[in-house]
């Protein structure tokens, strides 16, 4: 039995198959990122997760994660799951090739992620180039969900809400300006914890201060991670991930003002990794 992973900052999506790509199962475990996640993280949501009875019959695991982009950074990953699945020989990937992977059609493609944080690349068929670096979610991840849950805790600690968006704010959740602040400097994963404010901004995406930061995002991320290429409107875009689903429109609207081809927007690439696995 096969498993195939595509892991963000937030979530894991498993894919459970069998060796001729019949899929089994899918189910969902906290994401590991090696930023973040450490050796008994990884074991415990394991242990927990609906796989934990079958880890004996796998025998090929393809794990595509965020920030598995060296060697050292992959084996944090690769060492809990080679005890888990102690059969099962393992292959760790960045994501960026989960969403080639899911997205590709023969042509040269620039392809996005839009998630807890953000990235891009080219693949022109057989390699991945990167050229505007990832720089995280303090300085980076343009229009992700860290970087759009920064906006609106900025506006609100800083008395600058509308008071209609305010009180919407205030009854959406019962935390206040103190709480807020103690948690993202005390949890052990700020990203996903302001990413979690998306949620709200995107319920209320048609109010004009929103509205606005979502435009000015998406923008900034055309300018900074798709325009970095040469010939970018020679290239069709693909965009995986949650942020880049909910605002699709707004991805469509300003490509097509920058005259750029907008090829797929896909929420999850996870069933697209397992056609592609075995269709060959």
């Amino acid at each position: 039995m096969i498993l195939i992973a595509d892991s963000g900052s937030t979530k894991c999506t498993w894919a459970y198959c069998d060796d001729n790509g019949e899929l089994k199962l899918v189910f969902n475990t906290v994401g590991f990122n090696p930023k973040y996640s450490n050796y008994s993280d990884i074991i415990n949501e394991l242990q927990k997760s609906q796989i934990s009875n079958l880890h004996k019959k796998i025998t090929k695991i393809f794990f595509y994660g965020a920030g598995c982009s060296s060697l050292a950074k992959n084996k944090i990953i690769y060492d809990p799951l080679k005890y888990f699945f102690s059969q099962a020989d393992i292959h760790i990937r960045h994501d960026l090739e989960a969403a080639v992977k899911a997205t590709y059609k023969d042509t040269p493609i620039i392809s996005c992620i839009l998630g807890t944080g953000s990235n891009s690349c080219f693949f022109d068929g057989e390699n991945i180039i990167e050229n505007a670096p990832s720089l995280g979610y303090i300085l980076g991840d343009e229009a992700s969900g860290n970087y759009f849950g920064k906006k609106l805790i900025n506006l609100y600690v800083n008395n600058l809400l509308t008071d209609t968006l305010l009180k919407k704010f205030e009854t959406w959740t019962k935390e206040r300006k103190e709480d807020i602040i103690k948690k993202i400097y005390s949890v052990q994963r700020p990203n996903l914890y302001l990413a979690t404010f998306f949620k709200f901004m995107y319920e209320n995406k048609d109010d004009p201060t929103f509205d606005s930061i979502f435009k000015e995002g998406i923008q900034k991320f055309f300018d900074l991670h798709i325009k970095c290429f040469n010939d970018y409107q020679k290239h069709s875009l693909t965009f995986v991930g949650s942020v880049a689903y909910y605002l699709s429109e707004y991805i469509k609207d300003i490509a097509k003002k920058e005259k750029i081809y907008i090829q797929d927007i896909i929420k999850s690439p996870i069933k697209n990794l397992v056609k592609e696995h075995f269709s060959k």
